[in-house]
């Protein structure tokens, strides 16, 4: 009785184990594919970039980017210590 039990829990391990390392071995294979696929999608677009540039459009800055003066600055603060 207990050397049945002994032996079928050995069983069970051992089939757990070939699962695990089967387990482990499709995710791995699937990791390569990814990693080797990323590789040539990214020499893919390096190609079609060299064929097709893209055009950058440069802006220039706008006034209403400008930093505000001094004066807009004391009113800003002004502003706000007359909430508190």
């Amino acid at each position: 009785m207990l050397e049945s039990l002994v032996q079928n829990l050995a069983t069970l391990l051992e089939e757990g184990v070939i699962v695990m390392l089967a387990g482990m071995a499709v995710v791995f294979t699937f990791l390569v594919i990814l990693v080797a696929a990323m590789f040539v999608m990214g020499a893919i677009v390096k190609k079609l970039n060299e064929l097709f540039p893209a055009k950058v459009l440069e802006t220039v800055p706008s006034k209403s980017r400008v930093v505000a003066g001094v004066d807009e600055i004391a009113v800003a603060i002004a502003a706000v210590l007359n909430k508190r």
